[in-house]
């Protein structure tokens, strides 16, 4: 039964089954496969695999997905209404339970603030940030007045009509003059690294957002040549070396210049030659040849006196033994 209240605040009661009955629909529903439903979450995954010859084209496969639509909804509102529920101002509320299914953050995970100038001296001093009460008893007035702000405690112009002058001090100077000025210094430092601080935090801003809008251009199959920029965005320049190619179709006549100019080169040389190092250094190539020519010739001259079977038992591998003409066989 499902409660509806009308305008004359009167309560109608409506049978629900009754009404799907009459549309030719029921809330229960059976599936060979179960859902699996994220209540928290009012989510519900059918693992079902779908039936390829009911799809079909146009009406029918329209027709075919309301109708799975529509029972896996079916599913997901039972399963809401077997939560325990409360009346509230005649509305049934239920207490939905923890989510299950982990869906990914709207926008990135913030940055923790970058600290101040105080911050940072407090944390490396180890002094703790403590509440302090906002009223303060005034011994002269004998009542309780705000620490800061309008009639504060002390700010009474009779409490503050003499003041004490050093022992080394001069007499004749205006230190009531001095203790207004020193405080208007104050304020006007507090100020200041006040606006020092966000101006910091603004700048880190500004400079994470220009990087990732840089990186956004690059992103693009053009590397950001064709991509539109804001009223006051610079444009990104393209680091490192880029090689440029020339064209293979079209105008030929620049590369008809760069042959050219390459043939002048080469005939106009102005390029000085060492000789006397270029003749050292075939001097020492002939030399070279030259050694490697003759030891080759003793070698083979060598081989020509061993004889062909002494030849023949000097590069044997398998018995590992070296034969010398006119001395004994000796082990290696």
């Amino acid at each position: 039964m499902l409660a509806t209240a009308d305008n004359t605040n009167m309560v109608n009661s409506i049978n629900v089954d009754e009404l799907l009955e009459s549309t030719g629909r029921s809330i229960q529903v059976e599936k060979e496969v179960p859902l699996t439903l994220d209540v928290g979450s009012l989510i519900a995954f059918d693992m079902a695999p779908v039936e390829a010859d009911k799809l079909g084209q146009g009406s029918a496969r329209d027709a075919y997905l309301l109708k799975l639509s529509r029972d896996n909804t079916q599913l997901l509102f039972n399963s809401l209404f077997a939560l325990p529920s409360t009346l509230v101002e005649k509305v049934r509320c239920v207490q939905l339970p923890a989510p299950t299914t982990k869906l990914p953050r709207e926008k990135p995970v913030p940055k923790p603030k970058v600290p101040t100038k105080w911050e940072t001296f407090a944390k490396s001093k180890g002094i703790q940030k403590k509440k302090r009460g906002r009223m303060l008893y005034d011994d002269v007035a004998k009542e309780w007045k705000p620490r800061y702000g309008y009639k504060k405690a002390g700010s009474d112009k009779e409490q503050n009509w003499v003041v004490e002058v050093p022992e080394n001090g001069d007499p004749y100077k205006d230190w009531l003059g001095e203790k207004e000025d020193n405080k208007k210094e104050k304020v006007a430092k507090n100020e200041h690294q006040r606006l020092q601080n966000i101006s910091k935090q603004v700048k880190l801003k500004s400079e994470a957002i220009n990087q990732t809008v840089k990186q956004a251009h690059k992103s693009t199959a053009s590397l950001g040549k064709f991509q539109e920029t804001s009223k006051d965005e610079k444009k990104a320049k393209a680091k490192g070396k880029h090689q440029k190619f020339a064209p293979v179709s079209g105008d030929t006549s620049s590369e008809k210049e760069k042959s050219l100019a390459l043939i002048n080169k080469i005939a106009h040389s102005t390029v000085t030659v060492n000789k006397e190092k270029a003749g050292n250094k075939e001097l020492g190539a002939t030399i070279k040849r030259s050694r490697e020519a003759e030891r080759e010739n003793r070698a083979s001259k060598r081989r020509s006196k061993m004889g062909v079977k002494a030849q023949t038992k000097h590069f044997d591998k398998k018995t590992r033994q070296v034969s010398r003409p006119g001395k004994e066989k000796t082990k290696r």
